[in-house]
């Protein structure tokens, strides 16, 4: 029996499972999703919404080992158990289990459940955070470009 913590209007369908495992050149990603970008106002016009619900999603992915989780999660273009998380991020399973609760409560993975014991859990990105995808290759072209510490 499988459990999800999800609902299914966030969760991966056949198609777009299979659409994660094919590999794409940064352009693609862009181009994919660049209908994203229509109706929304240049950045000196955005509305105060939307300058928050942005400044919430920073706020999240700040957070320590958010964006390793959300990197090893898209990496990988399949589920990932939470062990499988927690040796690709190092991360403690305290601060692991509240980054992924954070991340399901945003609606940004899935969490299912398989009634087995030991207990089976796994983890998976929802279309919701595949549209981060184009913003990540512009933040990783940028950084290509320029090198901070």
């Amino acid at each position: 029996m499988v459990e999800s913590d999800d609902d299914d209007s966030s969760s991966p369908t056949p198609d777009h499972e299979s659409a994660r495992s094919k590999e794409h050149s940064p352009a693609d990603v862009v181009t994919q999703y660049f209908h994203l970008l229509d109706g929304v106002p240049p950045i000196d016009q955005t509305p105060e919404e939307l300058h928050v619900t942005v400044s919430d999603l920073l706020e999240l992915l700040t957070k320590a080992y958010a964006m390793d989780i959300l990197f090893h999660l898209f990496c990988e273009h399949d589920a990932l158990r939470f062990t499988e998380i927690e040796a690709a991020t190092g991360a403690s399973p305290k601060v692991l289990s509240q980054r992924l609760k954070e991340f399901v409560d945003a609606g940004l993975i899935t969490r299912r459940s398989y009634d087995e014991i030991p207990p089976h859990v796994e983890y998976q990105p929802t279309r919701m955070a595949e549209e981060l995808d184009p913003a990540f290759q512009f933040l990783y072209a940028w950084a290509e470009h320029h090198d901070i510490q």
